[in-house]
């Protein structure tokens, strides 16, 4: 891990990695404009996409209404990570383009400059300088390791709440639907004990049956998320318009809205007027499909306000290979880092089409 640390920190100042993180959160996305980044114009915040009305259809964001633009609704906490933090490649012989706001990929850069200019450390110096780095990072991966586990614990706790909650509902259903001697019956440890060596049970008859389900490649995924408390969100296909059905706090941060708000709404409320059709016509194809993919486009937040999305979206899929759920996870990143990673979108895509072209003409 090391070794791979001191080769991203050589790819950082020779210019061909970039990272993706921001030193601070930018309240407005910018994209190139000649030599230099131009920011997007706010568009028409949360009326505009009746997430504001409890029973309206969720739209896509649209333009400020008259002059007066939405009130502000600053992050509430850094929506980046400093462990979400990814990279992207340069072209070998280019340089990534010039930003107005100081990135992460710019201060690392020119640390590694001075420190070239200042001349070589002595032997001495550098290995307190190396121990001094190793434990702050020993220090802060204590710190993220005690985070998680408080997460982890609290959501624990909440979910064995909330599963003996509707333990009981599910009980009195029963009660009332058969009456309390079949309930009581039905409900008996032995009938559960025999109802779970048929398979056809909710109660494990071993650990290692129960353990199954936590080896689920979906399941292990989405407790990864959680984990490293990542923004992302829950929607379920199999009701009208594809809803959110789970939003995380991170989500909630980054994007300014409530859970109220979110639940039960299709996500198009992130995109905007300057939204890429050709993005949000790949995600539309991928949930199509059912297949997995990435992509970086512009979204919006509850004020209007635009960031990067570095957007992933994956399908969930049950025993039987059919879809029950898409996860879709946010990643805020910089102008720098989306410049360059849609610059590689545009280029795929003409490529792409140039390839579709030659094979229709080949058939006729």
């Amino acid at each position: 891990q090391q070794q791979q640390q001191q080769q991203q920190q050589q790819q950082l100042s020779q210019g061909t990695l970039l990272a993706s993180g921001e030193v601070a959160p930018s309240q407005s996305a910018s994209r190139p404009s000649g030599a230099a980044y131009a920011p997007v114009p706010q568009a028409g915040g949360i009326v505009t996409t009746g997430l504001h009305k409890s029973n309206a259809s969720a739209t896509v964001m649209g333009n400020v209404s008259g002059s007066a633009a939405p009130p502000a609704v600053p992050f509430s906490q850094a929506p980046q990570r400093p462990h979400h933090l990814q990279y992207a490649y340069v072209k070998a012989g280019t340089q990534a383009p010039a930003v107005g706001s100081t990135s992460a990929a710019g201060a690392k850069r020119g640390r590694g400059g001075s420190a070239i200019s200042g001349g070589a450390k002595s032997e001495g110096a550098a290995k307190a300088d190396r121990s001094k780095l190793v434990k702050e990072r020993n220090r802060e991966h204590a710190k993220r390791s005690r985070i998680r586990k408080k997460f982890l614990l609290e959501s624990l706790q909440q979910s064995v709440s909330l599963l003996k909650e509707e333990n009981e509902k599910l009980k009195s259903a029963i009660r009332s639907h058969l009456g309390d001697k079949e309930a009581d019956a039905l409900l008996s440890k032995q009938a559960l004990a025999d109802a779970a060596g048929a398979g056809g049970g909710l109660i494990a008859s071993s650990s290692a049956d129960a353990n199954k389900v936590l080896d689920d490649p979906d399941f292990s995924f989405i407790k990864a998320l959680q984990t490293a408390q990542q923004n992302f969100v829950v929607t379920d296909p199999s009701l009208p318009d594809n809803p959110i059905v789970y939003a995380t706090q991170g989500f909630l941060n980054l994007t300014g809205y409530t859970l109220d708000q979110v639940l039960g709404r299709n996500c198009r409320f992130l995109q905007g007027p300057e939204t890429d059709p050709k993005a949000v016509e790949k995600i539309r194809n991928a949930i199509e499909e059912g297949s997995d993919m990435s992509v970086c486009l512009l979204n919006y937040r509850v004020d209007g306000t635009t960031f990067w999305n570095q957007f992933f979206i994956a399908a969930l899929r049950d025993a039987g290979g059919n879809i029950t759920n898409y996860v879709g996870v946010q990643c805020k990143v910089s102008d720098q880092y989306a410049a360059s990673v849609c610059k590689k979108q545009e280029e795929a895509d003409a490529a792409a089409a140039a390839a579709s072209d030659a094979g229709l003409k080949q058939e006729s």
